[in-house]
């Protein structure tokens, strides 16, 4: 072993007769980091980790404490739980105080909102950071550790608490040492940076750890989203890190947009798995469930969010007055409807709002209901054939008929959009596989719509019979 080396040369020297010199004293030789300093600039989250053990094993403490502050961070932007690699840090923080300001910034910056829905409530906290950021991006500039530790905590500091176009100057500055950690850290900074960031991750396989970021810039990209694009990447991350919810809920609200609700429970279930409370993942289950059917498990799922008593009350009452309705238990489902038009104002909320009360007999309530969603949103077109179905059981033939007229007319543009969708879809670049899922959820929607505005198109001409009016419609 290489430690043994120089206690040995030492003995030789001093055995070949020189006199009356002084033993010279030689310690241990320190162990070697370079390894793990490479490690730590590759910093892929598996680099990390293996760096944080390979830096306790031979007892280096600097190394092992900037692996662990830096396992914090990435923790925090995947969504993976950081406490313990903050006690960690915290554990290995220099005893002269030196690494206080670096576990000030770790702490600091914020989680992803789909982490957990509290963290936006610290409003004092972000407040502060912001204040303190002149005073932090100062202290970075102290020789304090590693070169590229420092410049990742302070991309990390000006990606959270700056605004574009001052982010994208102060990244300019800072952009430090040209190694795929940090490469990685600004690529994950805004969707500007996108290229960057799919390029480390074509190059580099170990950086697994980009494709959360990736499938989000899939999705919000405002003139070209690609779906599949995002659903490729955010399945890769959930199987690389399961234990976020973050990286689950986000791929279950994706399943979730494209109506493949298995899928999307199966994703949101997996999240709760590893976050049993957490808010988005229980209102996207009860959400799947009730499309699924599965109305009990989907009422239980919506009272836990409801007497969780934090987020989505409003939506958790509405789909559990929903499913109260199909299973026809119209009184609850009155409560639940009730509730929940005091906690959101939007179209859904009062057609629901009417079906029940048309279902209760209660007409008159039922159609103000349908006229308000209507009132909201012009294109609620079922809310305007409950309408025309709601007079016509009061015998105001002439205004059911001008609500029947407007819920065809809204059908005949919804069913042109989506023609439209459907002709997009398939000259689209989407592989075969793909495209055929789109098409065939197009397909359904398309078909369905048809038949409401067929049922239309039945009452109109069953009212226009009955009252002597001209045809609306050839």
């Amino acid at each position: 072993m290489r430690r043994l080396v120089l206690p040995a040369v030492v003995l030789a020297i001093a055995a070949t007769g020189c006199a009356g010199r002084r033993p010279v004293a030689v310690g241990p030789v320190p162990p070697a980091t370079a390894d793990i300093e490479a490690a730590i600039a590759h910093g892929c989250y598996r680099c990390l980790e293996g760096a944080f053990d390979v830096a306790q094993a031979r007892g280096v403490r600097q190394q092992g404490f900037e692996a662990a502050t830096l396992l914090v961070l990435r923790s925090k932007e995947l969504g993976l739980p950081y406490d313990a690699w903050l006690e960690q840090g915290r554990g290995l923080a220099a005893p002269d105080g030196s690494s206080s300001l670096a576990l000030a910034i770790a702490e600091a910056i914020p989680l992803d909102p789909l982490t957990d829905r509290e963290a936006m409530l610290n409003v004092t906290g972000r407040t502060r950071a912001r204040a303190s950021l002149p005073e932090w991006r100062k202290g970075l500039q102290e020789p304090v550790g590693s070169e590229t530790f420092r410049a990742y905590l302070d991309v990390s500091l000006v990606c959270a608490f700056q605004g574009a176009p001052e982010r994208d100057t102060s990244l300019a500055a800072s952009a430090g040492p040209a190694v795929p950690l940090l490469q990685y850290r600004v690529g994950i900074c805004a969707s500007t940076h996108s290229a960057r960031l799919a390029a480390l991750r074509t190059s580099d396989t170990a950086y697994v750890d980009a494709d959360f970021a990736l499938g989000r810039y899939a999705l919000e990209d405002s003139l070209n989203p690609d779906q599949d694009e995002a659903l490729g990447r955010l399945q890769s991350a959930a199987s690389s890190f399961p234990a976020s919810p973050a990286i689950a809920t986000m791929l279950g609200q994706l399943h979730q947009s494209r109506e493949e609700w298995p899928q999307a429970l199966a994703a949101f279930d997996a999240a709760l798995a590893a976050a049993p409370r957490h808010a988005d993942a229980s209102m996207g289950r009860a959400i799947s469930l009730s499309n699924l059917a599965r109305r009990e498990e989907a009422i239980e799922t919506a009272t836990r969010v409801i007497e969780a008593g934090q987020w989505f009350i409003g939506e958790a009452h509405y789909w559990r007055a929903w499913n109260h309705l199909q299973l026809g238990r119209l009184s609850l489902a009155r409560e639940d409807a009730d509730r929940a038009r005091t906690l959101m104002v939007n179209a859904a909320v009062f057609v629901l709002s009417g079906l029940i009360d048309w279902r209760l007999r209660r007409v008159d309530t039922a159609e103000q209901e349908f006229e308000r969603a209507l009132t909201m949103d012009f294109g609620q077109c079922e809310a305007a054939q409950y309408l025309g179905t709601v007079r016509a059981d009061r015998a105001k033939l002439p205004e059911a008929i001008a609500a029947f007229v407007q819920a065809r007319q809204c059908y005949d543009l919804s069913l042109t959009l989506r023609r439209e969708a459907l002709a997009k879809t398939l000259a689209g670049p989407a592989t075969g596989s793909t495209k055929e899922r789109a098409a065939e959820r197009q397909e359904r929607a398309i078909k369905d719509v048809e038949g409401r505005r067929q049922d239309v198109v039945q009452a109109l001409q069953t009212l226009e019979r009955a009252t002597g009016t001209r045809p609306s419609e050839p």
